[in-house]
């Protein structure tokens, strides 16, 4: 069933529930629907409402006060469904080399492998209306010679959650989902290590709030909302929950993407091809993973057509001004100019693009700023930080596809001027050298065998809580180059399936 925390009777909150899971998007869905198939009751709280509404997206107000990124509010959706209202669709697997450990890169290694995760691409390709993976290689062939394969991405058309599940979640007699229902508070029991009840408000003026009791707890805020939460959860615990260590928000790690050189191509002109390097291409030159992009000075295709239909309505001008944090040049163009350009004299020219894994660094984090929201918690502070490693990195990718497009006969590479710089000249937002990110925030309550590494375990229970699980990309224990919802979807089936065994034990 579906109610509304502005307005429902709460006596549907006035008993125990089996699970609390907080948070409507990929993550939090999947792992409620779990519960409810293994006939456990749920109570699934979303802060938002079933569309979007100003006074939700405006709990995402924040500082931005590291290196230049979008507006807090505008990098993600705050209502049912979650940022899958947004996402793009780009599919793909981690490496079993991203779950590794590798020297040159401190903390690095997950506390579980590929094949861990593995059992569950079946079902997330199902809850992602994907392609089999049979059927659509993720390599394919060693165009830039056998170090560096091209590889692809599988397409969701995309899925949102909130669509695609609405009708089941209100049919369910296991899910009670609560919209414009806002966590506020955890209450812990004497020894400060199980949750006993959440505490939520609606938007109601003078709302005293309601608990809701279980026996678990899921939190599925986000990469940037866990940590928020987590650090203003200090009610009991003067540092935040989970927070012992002073981990919590630290390790904040984007897809950094970066526009690093232009190319004249000598022969055949690649469009939409993307490269990675192999794992024994990483560790001879110490460099973490990444995805390059070839793509020529025309206007592309599929671009194109995207902006042909963002432009035709006023609400999908707005929404996309949300996502990209501008204004669409709908001025620009569109499949007419493609058309016309397609037998433009620059054609052999093109641009050379990169999509980074960002290292792990402290000091890369989510804080919390001075100023407060209506539910009084502070709000966020974003401070993104890239080290000499991002730079070795990013130097390196570029110099290694120049020096294959030379050795093989197929262009010339000029690197940008900011790139061999020493140091590294980052580019700010704005300044024509790509998307600076690409909206994935990660690693914020990182997951590791040690407490002292991170705040969850192998199982996505914070270290030193009884009951108190993560769900989304904030558990990554490094972000891999590829887009984040995959392996999102796949850890939440997986602890889905660990929380059934818990509540069965």
């Amino acid at each position: 069933m579906i109610l509304d925390a502005n307005t429902a009777d709460r006596q549907a909150f006035e008993r125990e529930f089996d699970a609390c899971v907080i948070g409507t998007g990929p993550a939090g869905i999947c792992i409620a629907r779990k519960l409810a198939e293994a006939g456990f009751d749920v109570a699934l709280m979303e802060g938002g409402d079933l569309d979007y509404t100003p006074e939700s997206q405006e709990l995402y107000v924040g500082d931005v006060i590291g290196h230049d990124y979008y507006q807090t509010d505008v990098t993600r959706l705050r209502f049912f469904g979650g940022t899958s209202n947004h996402w793009g669709g780009r599919s793909r697997t981690l490496e079993p080399h991203d779950f590794e450990h590798h020297p040159y890169h401190p903390l690095s290694g997950w506390p579980i492998d590929k094949t861990d995760l593995d059992p569950y691409a079946e079902e997330a390709d199902t809850v992602l209306d994907l392609p089999p993976a049979e059927v659509f290689p993720d390599r394919v062939d060693d165009y830039a010679g056998p170090d560096m394969p091209i590889i692809k991405f599988r397409q969701s058309p995309p899925t949102r959650f909130g669509e695609k599940y609405h009708d089941e979640l209100a049919a369910s007699e296991r899910i009670t989902l609560a919209v414009n229902a806002n966590l506020v508070d955890m209450r812990l029991d004497p020894t400060l290590a199980t949750v006993e009840t959440a505490l939520f408000k609606s938007y109601a003026p003078g709302d005293a709030g309601f608990p809701v009791r279980a026996r678990l707890f899921c939190l599925c805020l986000g990469g940037l909302e866990n940590p928020r939460f987590l650090l203003n959860a200090n009610s009991q615990i003067p540092e935040g929950i989970g927070n012992s260590n002073d981990l919590v928000g630290r390790f904040f790690a984007e897809h950094m993407a970066f526009k690093i050189g232009s190319v004249l191509f000598e022969s055949e002109v690649p469009t939409g091809r993307g490269y990675e390097p192999t794992a024994e291409l990483m560790d001879e030159y110490e460099i973490l993973n990444f995805n390059l992009l070839v793509g020529t000075k025309g206007l592309e295709f599929t671009r194109e057509a995207a902006r042909s239909v963002i432009c035709s309505g006023e609400f999908s001008e707005r929404l996309a001004e949300k996502v990209l944090g501008r204004p669409l040049d709908c001025d620009f163009g569109g499949l007419g100019e493609y058309w016309e350009n397609l037998n433009a004299e620059d054609r052999d020219q093109g641009w050379l693009a990169v999509i980074i894994e960002q290292s792990l660094n402290p000091d890369s984090r989510v804080m919390l700023a001075e100023e407060r929201d209506i539910f009084g918690h502070r709000r966020l502070a974003l401070d993104w930080q890239f080290t000499e490693l991002d730079a070795h990195t990013t130097r390196t990718a570029a110099t290694l596809i120049a020096q294959r497009f030379a050795e093989q006969g197929l262009g010339r590479v000029q690197i940008r001027d900011w790139l061999m710089a020493e140091p590294v000249v980052w580019p700010a937002m704005g300044e024509g050298q790509g998307e600076v990110g690409l909206h994935h925030h990660m690693c914020t309550t990182r997951m590791s065998a040690d407490p002292a590494e991170g705040v969850v375990d192998a199982d996505c229970r914070i270290h030193g809580m009884s009951n108190l699980y993560i769900g989304g990309s904030s558990v990554f224990s490094t972000g891999g180059h590829a887009n984040p919802t995959y392996t999102v979807v796949q850890l939440a089936l997986r602890l889905g399936d660990h929380l059934v065994a818990q509540l069965s034990a």
